[in-house]
């Protein structure tokens, strides 16, 4: 059996697969606001699990810039902590256990190569949740880049607000707009919320989310004609939302999004494909002989 951690930064998903890529288990735990507090949840469900199975290895998807040879994680997101201590090496070295680490965005990337087997060559994935991730399958290969951030479409410059450079993940996400609502508003409202009350237009939902999906759609247009693919996968458990992804598709079907003819896809196993991508990956790590090394 094969125990695979989907790090994010509202909560911790755990899942424990078989050698066919089924999942016997799963379950969530609330994201952690300190290392030690992380670590001790990382070494509590390690020792669960293994009471109850035969853990053989250990999968991550994890946000940020993740080296998977050394497991480091460098860049920024929404767990601060995470970029200041090597976790991933820290449980191989801990539980003797064979372990690999990937970025989330590129684990959902994974999932789709390596288990739902898209027929297109080039093909890009935008992961949305608390931020946005993503990633590049060329000829179905992953492809990385010097700094491991090729994909990385978060970090594209949108907008200029009060005088300052706003990115892609800042502007394009429900957890944007529920900052937004509480900052400029006073309303503190959960994404579900939001999302009801902007399906019924009121004020000021509507306008504010109506500018979410105005910026997903400038991020998405930028990205099919930087890279044109065949493709665009959109992940995160959002998408398993068919309100959102309506929207979403109505939103690129108008004005200048509708020139760059963009082929929308839900990823294949939605909040899953993190999961599922971190069993890929780590099958792959285990095939290879490879263990994480710090240099």
């Amino acid at each position: 059996m094969f125990l695979v951690f989907d790090i994010g930064g509202s909560s911790t998903k755990i899942a424990i697969l078989d050698e066919n890529s089924n999942i016997i288990k799963k379950n969530k735990l609330k994201a952690k606001k300190d290392l030690k507090s992380f670590l001790d949840m990382l070494e509590e469900q390690v020792r669960k699990y293994s009471e109850e199975f035969n853990v053989e290895a250990i999968g991550f998807s994890s946000p940020g810039t993740v080296d998977p040879i050394t497991g480091k994680v460098g860049g920024i997101s929404a767990l601060e902590y995470i970029h200041t201590y090597n976790f991933a090496y820290h449980i191989q070295e801990k539980f003797n256990l064979p372990v690999a680490i990937e970025n989330d965005a590129n684990c959902s990337a994974l999932a789709e190569i390596h288990l739902a087997k898209p027929k297109e060559k080039s093909i890009a994935f935008v992961v949305i949740g608390s931020g946005i991730g993503g990633a590049i399958i060329y000829d179905g290969e992953l492809i990385k880049s010097r700094r491991l951030e090729a994909g990385e479409f978060g970090y594209m410059i949108l907008d200029e607000q009060e005088g300052k450079l706003e990115n892609f993940s800042r502007l394009a996400t429900l957890p944007n707009v529920s900052r937004i609502l509480e900052e400029k508003y006073h309303i503190v409202a959960n994404t579900y919320q939001i999302m009801n009350q902007f399906a019924k237009k009121v004020e000021p939902y509507y306008s504010e989310v109506k500018k979410m999906y105005k910026f997903l759609g400038i991020g998405l247009y930028n990205i099919q004609y930087a890279f044109d693919p065949e493709v665009i996968y959109i992940g995160g458990a959002i998408s398993q939302s068919e309100d959102y992804m309506r929207e979403l598709r109505k939103t690129l079907e108008e004005g200048i999004f509708k020139e760059a003819d963009i082929n929308l896809r839900n990823v294949t196993y939605f909040n899953d494909n993190n999961i599922y991508g971190a069993y890929a990956n780590l099958m792959k790590s285990i095939k290879e002989g490879r263990k994480l090394c710090i240099q």
